[in-house]
């Protein structure tokens, strides 16, 4: 099932291509704010405060992120079983 309660009948594929999409976003989730803390602290001239608030707030938000896909995807195998 899916989140508006009907039945997933959507390919294999489709449903590996949706997850894979998640996957990425949540990596992305938890590179950028990384990323940005470090030209941060480039153009700042700063110590890696920004680097280390941005690591922390990625890993965060990712696990967060994480947390809501692993219980979405126990959610529809427990429904579809």
């Amino acid at each position: 099932m899916n989140s508006s309660g009907t039945p997933d009948d959507r390919s294999n594929l489709a449903k590996a291509m949706n997850l894979a999409s998640q996957i990425t976003t949540i990596s992305l989730m938890a590179i950028a704010p990384a990323a940005g803390g470090y030209y941060l602290d480039q153009y700042a001239g700063t110590i890696p405060l920004f680097l280390i608030v941005g690591t922390l707030l990625g890993m965060a938000i990712s696990g967060w992120q994480l947390v809501k896909l692993v219980g979405q995807i126990q959610q529809d195998d427990s429904t579809s079983g």
